[in-house]
């Protein structure tokens, strides 16, 4: 049975699922659909057509799917919010809908965590068990993929990809691409090596030892690292090395990488 506190809001239409709880002082907007076991702890405002899936929990003075922070934005636009299941969302985050010069809907998948007064923007897509720590930011049209993790106070750039298994240095600033598996940090954030230690948790030894190879023909050759990605995508067996010249291969805001000249003690 579902839980709804006597000062919150529920406007006529919105769509409540079973074991719902809604605490004190929240608001949820006529075009809202909270899925099974969503929990919003108190003081939330879940607005516009937003959809929240399965046992996501919503901490107090979150702002979910209020208009998007974009001139382009005309009040009746119709745009969505669609937030996936178990996803954790920490006090004071703000994540908004799309905007129709994209597809017209932000995208959330499962299993991700939000921490505090972060910030989703319009028109991105995250994936995954996703990490956002405090103050970490995504602008319009970011794509984020599955298990990255951006560092704390991390703003990044509108329309920039970061790739599976990517993370980012606390207090940087990203304006390009991150290829997955690595890790980049600085401002602005550079690809400094893989991420290691994320890699170790979670792939093989043969794999680590491929990418290892793969990430340093790329970037440490005197080559173009595109040139390299492209032959190594040619002869490379590993799946997890062909994901990753696939995604430079594919690129086209640019990598950061530190150059071989810059790299000491290799």
């Amino acid at each position: 049975m579902s839980f709804i506190h006597p000062t919150a809001i529920i406007e006529d239409g919105a769509v409540i699922g079973d074991d719902v709880y809604i605490g004190a002082f929240c608001t949820v907007s006529k075009n809202v659909k909270l899925a099974n076991g969503v929990y919003l702890v108190s003081h939330v405002v879940v607005d516009g057509d937003t959809t929240i899936g399965e046992r996501t929990k919503i901490f107090p003075f979150s702002a979910i799917g209020t208009v998007p922070q974009d001139i382009s934005y005309k009040d009746g636009d119709e745009v969505k919010l669609i937030i996936g299941k178990n996803n954790t969302i920490r006090e004071n985050v703000l994540i908004n809908p799309g905007t129709l010069k994209d597809e017209g809907v932000t995208l959330i998948g499962d299993n991700n965590l939000f921490m505090g007064s972060t910030h989703v923007a319009h028109d991105a897509k995250i994936g995954n068990n996703v990490i956002m720590v405090n103050q970490s930011m995504v602008a319009g049209h970011v794509i984020v993929e599955d298990h990255v993790i951006i560092g704390g106070s991390t703003p990044v750039h509108q329309f920039v990809r970061l790739g599976e298994y990517a993370m980012i240095g606390g207090g940087g600033a990203v304006a390009q691409d991150i290829p997955p598996f690595c890790l980049a940090e600085g401002n602005r954030a550079k690809v400094r090596s893989l991420n290691t230690i994320g890699l170790r948790r979670n792939f093989s030894k043969e794999d680590m030892s491929e990418l290892k190879l793969a990430f340093k023909e790329v970037f440490r050759s005197d080559k173009g690292h595109k040139d390299v990605a492209k032959t190594l995508y040619e002869i490379a067996t590993n799946k997890r090395v062909k994901q990753f010249c696939k995604f430079i291969i594919e690129n086209k805001r640019g990598i950061p990488y530190e150059r071989k000249n810059d790299v000491k003690n290799m």
